[in-house]
């Protein structure tokens, strides 16, 4: 089964990020920036997490 590799995800997560920080400082509204401000920093903890996974993966691939 061939599916989406860990780092193309971190690396989409990523991009979603960024596009949110970047609308939320175009928003109309201080409610709106702050609901985006707060999705970048949710997606970006999920960047994290695969982050942490594929380093963890490429650490026992070198003890081996």
């Amino acid at each position: 089964m061939t599916g989406v590799s860990d780092i193309a995800i971190y690396q989409k997560l990523t991009a979603i990020a960024d596009e949110l920080d970047q609308l939320a400082g175009e928003g109309a509204s201080l409610v709106g920036e702050a609901a985006l401000l707060t999705a970048a920093r949710t997606v970006r903890g999920m960047a994290g997490a695969v982050y942490k996974h594929i380093m963890n993966d490429t650490d026992e691939s070198l003890d081996s």
